[in-house]
C-alpha cells in the first residue's frame, strides 16, 4: 500500500489484522427445526496463544476443516468480555495516537449488530461501551495532567445499495438518482467523505444519543434470516485530539472506525424478493469485493506484487486505510452453529482466516508533523496557482486556454482556502460550527416532520371527502 496520510510518528511495524471468531447459539427458529450444531470451539480470550474452530460437513462428504484465530468467543460469552478483548486495546491504542477500526463481519443473522451494538444493560454492545469509556478516559487523563485537552468528535454513515448516506443528518432521499455523499483523498488527510457531518462531543449521554439517532435511521428488513437484518454497511466514527500546552509532544490525533458490515446472504435462505433481493444483490457485490480486497493484500503481504482493487466498492474505498493502511485493524468473524448455514459459516471461517495474514502499518499521528505536512501542501498550492496565472496562449486557442486558466485557477484557490481553514481553525470554532449544524438540522427535520403531518393530514381530508361523496 500506499504511505500512510497522517503523522509521521513512531511506526507499530509488523502488526497484521487481528481476527476474533464469535459464535452465538442455536437460534429458537433453528431448534424448532431440529438443526444441530456442527461447530467445535476451544476457546481463548487472553492475548497469548490462539483459540481454535472446527466445522462439520453435517453430509459427511467433506473432512472436518480446523482453523487457529487470536481470540475464540463461545456461545455463552459476556458482552463486557467482548468489549475488553476488542473495543479496550482498540482505545487504549486511539489515545496513544494510533488509528484503529473493528469490523464485524458474518452471514445475515450471526449476530454482527448484537456484537457492535448489542441491547440494553449488561448486554450493551462494543460501540456503546467504547462510548462510556472514552470520557472516563478523558476525565482520568486530564485529572493527571491539569494541562491536557480534549476534542472528541463523530461520524456516522452507511453504504446502502453502493450509495453513501449521513445518519447523524438524514435529509436525503435514499431513492432520488444522483443523491449521496462521495468518496474522496486529501494528500495529507487521505480518505474520507465529502460533506460528512462530524458533531462535537462533549460527554458519553451525547455520543450515546447521537449513535442512537443514527442506529434509527440505518436501513433495515425484515428476511426469512433476521426480522431485523441490516440493509446496509455503517460506519461510526470518533475521532480524538489531545494538547497538552507544556508538553507539546502529547499533541495528537486519531480515530476509531467501528464498523458493523451487512451479512452476506443467499436468496433461497432469506426469502428476499423485489428491493429487498436488490439489497442482498448489493450487499453480496460489495462484501465480494472485500473479499478481492483482503486476497490481493495476503498475496502482497506474501511479498507478491498484486493491484489493490480499492476502488471496487465504496466499502472497500472507505476501509482502504483500515486494511493495510494506517491503522490497527480487528475482524469480529460472527457465526452460526447451525447444520443448514454450513457454506455460509465455512465461507466465513475461510475469509476470516485470510484476512489475519494482512499486514497493517500504523503510525502514530502527530499534531506537529501534520500541520507541518499541510504547511508544505500550502505553499506547493500557491506555486501552482502562480504558475497558472502565467500568459500563454496566442492563436485560435487563446481564449480556451485562458478559460482553462481561469478554471485552473479557481480550482488552486479553493483547495488553498480548505487547506488554510484546516491549518487555522480553533476548537472554538469546530464547536461552534457543530453546534450551527446541529442546529440547524433539527430545524429541517422538525419542517420535515410538519411537512409528513400535512400531507397526512390532505391526504385524510381527501379520503374523508371522497367516502363522503360515495
Amino acid at each position: 500500500p500506499a504511505p500512510a496520510p497522517g503523522g509521521m510518528g513512531d511506526d507499530k511495524p509488523g502488526d497484521c489484522v487481528k481476527v476474533a471468531l464469535r459464535m452465538r447459539p442455536l437460534s429458537s427458529k433453528e431448534l424448532g427445526n431440529n438443526e444441530s450444531s456442527i461447530v467445535e470451539l476451544a476457546e481463548n480470550t487472553s492475548t497469548e496463544g490462539n483459540g481454535s474452530v472446527t466445522i462439520n460437513d453435517p453430509d459427511g462428504k467433506e473432512k472436518p476443516a480446523e482453523f487457529a484465530f487470536d481470540i475464540v468467543f463461545g456461545t455463552q460469552v459476556l458482552q463486557q468480555t467482548v468489549y475488553e478483548c476488542i473495543g479496550l486495546p482498540a482505545l487504549n491504542s486511539m489515545f496513544s495516537g494510533y488509528n484503529g477500526t473493528i469490523f464485524a463481519y458474518g452471514q445475515t443473522g450471526s449476530g454482527k449488530s448484537w456484537s457492535m451494538s448489542g441491547g440494553g444493560g449488561e448486554l450493551r454492545g462494543i460501540i456503546p461501551r467504547v462510548n462510556e469509556q472514552l470520557f472516563v478516559k478523558v476525565e482520568e487523563q486530564m485529572a493527571e495532567v491539569s494541562t491536557r485537552r480534549f476534542l472528541v468528535m463523530c461520524s456516522f454513515f452507511e453504504i446502502y445499495n453502493e450509495i453513501i448516506f449521513d445518519l447523524l443528518n438524514p435529509s436525503q432521499d435514499k431513492s432520488k438518482l444522483g443523491a449521496g455523499l462521495q468518496v474522496k483523498e486529501h494528500p495529507v488527510l487521505g480518505i474520507y467523505v465529502k460533506d460528512l457531518q462530524e458533531m462535537v462531543v462533549s460527554d458519553a449521554n451525547k455520543l450515546g444519543a447521537l449513535m442512537d439517532s443514527g442506529i434509527k435511521n440505518r436501513a433495515v428488513s425484515s428476511t426469512m434470516m433476521n426480522s431485523v437484518s441490516s440493509r446496509s454497511h455503517s460506519i461510526f466514527t470518533i475521532k480524538v485530539h489531545q494538547k497538552d500546552e507544556e508538553d507539546k509532544s502529547r499533541n495528537v490525533f486519531a480515530k476509531l472506525n467501528l464498523v458493523d458490515l451487512a451479512g452476506s446472504e443467499r436468496q433461497k435462505g432469506t426469502g428476499a424478493s423485489g428491493q429487498t433481493l436488490k439489497e442482498g444483490a448489493n450487499i453480496n457485490k460489495s462484501l465480494s469485493a472485500l473479499g478481492n480486497v483482503i486476497n490481493a493484500l495476503v498475496e502482497n503481504a506474501n511479498g507478491k506484487k498484486v493491484f489493490v482493487p480499492f476502488r471496487n466498492s465504496k466499502l472497500t474505498r472507505v476501509l482502504q486505510e483500515s486494511l493495510g493502511g494506517n491503522s490497527l485493524c480487528t475482524m469480529l468473524a460472527a457465526l452460526s452453529p447451525a447444520a443448514c448455514n454450513y457454506e455460509e459459516t465455512l465461507s466465513t471461517l475461510r475469509y476470516a482466516n485470510r484476512a489475519k495474514a494482512i499486514k497493517v502499518s500504523a503510525t502514530k499521528n502527530e499534531e506537529a508533523s501534520q500541520i507541518s505536512r499541510l504547511n508544505a501542501e500550502i505553499e506547493e498550492l500557491k506555486k501552482k496557482l502562480l504558475e497558472s496565472g502565467g500568459g500563454g496562449g496566442g492563436g485560435g486557442g487563446g481564449l480556451m486556454a485562458e478559460e482553462e486558466r481561469r478554471e485552473m485557477q479557481a480550482k488552486f484557490q479553493a483547495q488553498l482556502a480548505e487547506m488554510q481553514t484546516m491549518v487555522n481553525s480553533t476548537w472554538e470554532e469546530k464547536a461552534r460550527f457543530s453546534t450551527e449544524q446541529e442546529a440547524q438540522m433539527a430545524k429541517a427535520m422538525e419542517l420535515h416532520k410538519r411537512q409528513q403531518r400535512a400531507m397526512q393530514e390532505e391526504h385524510k381530508k381527501r379520503l374523508r371527502l371522497f367516502q363522503d361523496q360515495a
